[in-house]
């Protein structure tokens, strides 16, 4: 423990000179660099203390993070079953594979573009795009965990005819709890991305909505303090939600062994 505390400090303190660095180099570059085209950090601050003194920072913040809770719900939910079955029985896995390489082949934007066509500028294009963008990344690394599980234990289960339910809590869930945290940490960050696409081409309001007008406008400042709303979201959901679960599973797995 005593060993560990130092380790983490020094950590913290690369990774606080790593954001002084770049808030330094940032500063520089706008000295030189036309306001128009890069805000300073200061005008960046000043902007989104005018966002979140405001309502609207809170209002198209609200709209994106339902947007993205539901489309990431959607997919993640779809994918860890698929990548469940697909792991088990094989012939799954060959049925889903041209739908896992159609989706991952096709380009985020040309989805969004096909979304507003079928389904008109609003939610629930949004959170289809959403959807079917991170559903191959948790697809993939469920059937990763499923494939790798030990095949002696599988084969002893079959053996000995252990029910479906047992099977699936004792062998496959802790076999792929890592691989699922894992997906989860990947589909986060592209559902944020894919939220933002998905509102700067095909909704009316939502972070990517302010983001687009924002430019349109050449109000740089704002645009830039947007871009930092998005990382602290970002930040807030790797390390306030999915670090916390990964220490979880790991304690579980630990427990459990």
């Amino acid at each position: 423990m005593s060993s560990t505390t130092p380790n983490r400090r020094k950590r913290l303190l690369f990774a606080a000179g790593g954001v002084v660095a770049i808030l330094v180099v940032w500063q520089l570059l706008s000295l030189v660099v036309s306001p128009v085209i890069l805000a300073s950090p200061v005008d960046t601050a000043v902007a989104l203390a005018g966002l979140a003194w405001g309502s609207k920072l809170w209002i198209e913040l609200l709209i994106t993070l339902k947007r993205l809770v539901i489309g990431l719900a959607i997919g993640v939910a779809a994918g860890w079953v698929l990548g469940i079955a697909a792991g088990v029985e094989p012939r799954v896995r060959s049925f889903l594979e041209p739908l896992r390489w159609v989706v991952m082949t096709i380009p985020a934007v040309i989805i969004a573009l096909l979304a507003m066509l079928w389904l008109g500028v609003g939610d629930l294009a949004v959170i289809f795009v959403v959807a079917v963008i991170v559903f191959p990344t948790m697809y993939v690394n469920t059937l990763s965990g499923a494939t790798s599980i030990d095949r002696r234990l599988t084969e002893m289960g079959r053996v000995y005819r252990f029910p479906r339910r047992l099977m699936l809590t004792e062998v496959y869930l802790p076999g792929i709890a890592s691989p699922t945290v894992a997906g989860l940490t990947l589909a986060a960050g592209i559902g944020v991305r894919a939220v933002v696409l998905a509102e700067v081409l095909g909704a009316l309001s939502g972070v990517g909505h302010a983001f687009s007008r924002a430019m349109s406008y050449l109000e740089t400042a704002e645009l830039f303090a947007w871009i930092v709303v998005l990382l602290a979201l970002l930040a807030a959901i790797e390390f306030g939600v999915l670090r916390r679960l990964r220490r979880r599973v790991t304690r579980w797995r630990k427990a459990d062994s």
